[in-house]
């Protein structure tokens, strides 16, 4: 007999198989760590919208009072123009959208797609 080089089909089949269980697994999870960092994200923005928005009260006799999604994203909204954030507020991917009170009355800024901080809004 010759010596033959090289893996046999079983072996190969076996492989393969392994391979796709460990994508499996892998997937789902990779979905939702991708998900929690997006909500992390989103979190992370309605604290830092808060806080210039407390900042902007705390200069200005005239309070903003409720906040609309132009205020805190655009480089012309109050926020930005008056150098309370450096930047426009990035999103996640997911569509996140913010508004609500922002001092007066609950003083919670809401995103559309994830709710409060607190996560009453859910």
């Amino acid at each position: 007999m010759r010596n033959r080089k090289g893996f046999t089909l079983i072996e190969l089949m076996i492989v393969i198989a392994i391979i796709g269980i460990l994508a499996a697994i892998a997937i789902p999870n990779f979905r939702k760590a991708r998900e929690q960092a997006r909500e992390k994200a989103c979190y992370a923005n309605m604290r830092v919208i808060l806080g210039a928005v407390e900042m902007y009260n705390m200069d200005n006799t005239s309070m903003m009072t409720a906040l609309a999604d132009g205020d805190a994203t655009t480089t012309a909204g109050k926020l930005v123009s008056g150098k309370y954030l450096k930047s426009p507020v990035n999103r996640p991917e997911t569509g996140c959208s913010y508004s609500g009170q922002s001092i007066d009355g609950t003083g919670l800024i809401v995103c559309d797609f994830h709710g409060t901080i607190e996560g009453s809004g859910e």
